[in-house]
């Protein structure tokens, strides 16, 4: 008996948007700077809102924040990351070039780097399923 699969236009979509799909991590993608480009740290080297550097716009939860001038050509930080994470190697200075004009961050790298968090599913490890035992 000869077995044959039919390929459905369902099938055939579902094949199509599962290859679009990808493990690679948006947020290790780093965001380079076209232009000598001010970024607003707090007081322990982390990017904060650029707002909080605005004199118009006041504290930045208690506290103004400076800035921080990157170098054409360098990785921007995102909201949250540290200028002395290792892994990212933020090039710049807290003192502006003189003659320099700098640009304000680009709006993409506005945003809270976090981690992923694991909410089990196939492969993970848990206790029993409901309260009692058979």
């Amino acid at each position: 008996m000869k077995k044959q699969i039919f390929l459905t236009s369902t099938m055939a979509a579902a094949l199509t948007a599962l290859s679009g799909c990808s493990s690679g991590n948006q947020w290790d993608e780093d965001i380079i700077a076209d232009n000598d480009t001010a970024i607003c740290v707090d007081q322990n080297g982390n990017r904060i809102d650029d707002d909080a550097c605005d004199d118009d716009n006041g504290r930045a939860g208690g506290y103004f924040g400076s800035r921080y001038y990157i170098n054409r050509g360098s990785r921007i930080p995102y909201i949250g990351d540290s200028l002395r994470d290792t892994r990212y190697a933020f090039s710049g200075s807290s003192m502006p070039a003189s003659g320099v004009s700098y640009a304000k961050a680009p709006a993409s790298t506005n945003m809270t780097r976090s981690t992923a968090i694991a909410r089990g599913g196939f492969g993970s490890s848990s206790r029993s399923f409901g309260g009692g035992r058979s």
